[in-house]
């Protein structure tokens, strides 16, 4: 008589089955972090900033001293600018088209002490003086470099040199010297159990960049909760996997003469953007949510603060969420786009 298995030890094989199943596929190299290796958690209560003019519908943001300058797709004036302290609107400037002092699709890249600026579109890197920035509705960049090849995302500043993606399937991203010129191909695809092709090892390991303007690279991942910090030379120092330890499933797909690929269904999440360097720290959002859920949006409620050293040091929580994010280090303050449910700025006090 054949006998018949009982549930509750089909349950117990399942269950190992799938302990069995995450612990063989991990990132090569990485280390596996979750929320309780964050020394401290603090909680933050955000208020909405109340400016006495329209924000529109701003993409970007940045800080600069007192100074709030937004990025807004689609307006007459691309840049607003707002002072913090009296909460009004001092400027706008920079119209979209492709002028010698137009833009098309610009990306903020951070710097201390001028107004940096990438258009996508022409990669030019144009740099501005705060003071002609804020003061002059079409201003006239100090500097202006061409790069020679086409990004598809922003870049940064790392030394003398620039780095950014140019969404190539043999290296995950390049530097550039000081003229616009490619000097050399940087890191390394993350490499786990799960193979892919040129075009879907592109598509999961999409990425936003920050650095600490000198020698530390971070490169977080959309669509895995992922984080590699590289030094300036290429060579990984740490990497992170971690809270909810997330592979990303891209499926190649051909449509006519077109070579594509596409998230997995039922695989599809988002993980970390907007990284912002903060002296020996850098904060990023973590959104972790399923883009097939019906509530879906982009506001994440969770920000991770880790060291240069890849070291978890704290986990902000925020009441309201976000989906870019800038910091004010010398007066503890954190401030976020949110359109929920019309665009906004949102400003948070951390300790």
């Amino acid at each position: 008589m054949k006998m018949k298995t009982p549930v509750s030890i089909l349950l117990i094989l399942t269950l190992l089955m799938a302990i069995s199943c995450n612990q063989e596929n991990k990132y090569q190299d990485a280390i596996s972090i979750d929320r309780t290796d964050f020394k401290t958690t603090q909680s933050l209560t955000g208020l909405v900033v109340e400016f006495d003019s329209m924000i529109l519908k701003p993409r970007q943001l940045q800080l600069y001293d007192s100074l709030l300058i937004t990025y807004n797709s689609g307006a007459d004036k691309l840049f607003h600018i707002f002072n913090l302290k009296t909460k009004k609107k001092i400027g706008e400037c920079i119209s979209m088209g492709q002028g010698p002092t137009e833009m098309l699709q610009p990306f903020f890249v951070p710097s201390k002490d001028s107004v940096v600026i990438f258009d996508m579109a022409t990669s030019i890197l144009s740099k501005y003086s705060i003071a002609e920035f804020i003061s002059n509705q079409e201003p006239i960049a100090s500097e202006r470099i061409k790069l020679t090849e086409q990004l598809f995302s922003g870049v940064s500043f790392l030394g003398k040199d620039m780095i950014g993606s140019m969404y190539r399937p043999e290296y995950p991203l390049y530097i550039f010297n000081s003229n616009g010129e490619t000097i050399k191909e940087f890191g390394a695809y993350p490499v786990s159990d799960i193979t892919y092709t040129d075009i879907e090892i592109i598509d999961a390991y999409r990425s936003v960049i920050t650095t600490n303007l000198t020698d530390r690279v971070a490169v977080c991942h959309y669509f895995t909760d992922l984080i590699d910090i590289y030094n300036k030379e290429g060579a990984l120092e740490k990497r992170i996997h971690g809270p909810e330890h997330i592979f990303p499933h891209f499926k190649e797909y051909v449509d006519g003469n077109i070579v594509s690929s596409k998230a997995v269904k039922g695989t599809y999440r988002d993980a970390f953007y907007s990284p912002v360097s903060v002296g020996e720290d850098f904060f990023v959002l973590y959104n972790g949510k399923s883009v097939e859920e019906k509530e879906y949006n982009l506001l994440a409620k969770e920000i991770f603060v880790f060291g240069w050293d890849g070291k978890p040091k704290q986990r902000i929580l925020l009441d309201k969420g976000v989906f870019r994010i800038a910091v004010d280090q010398s007066n503890k303050k954190i401030y976020g786009i949110s359109d929920d449910p019309e665009y906004h700025i949102v400003e948070f006090s951390y300790k």
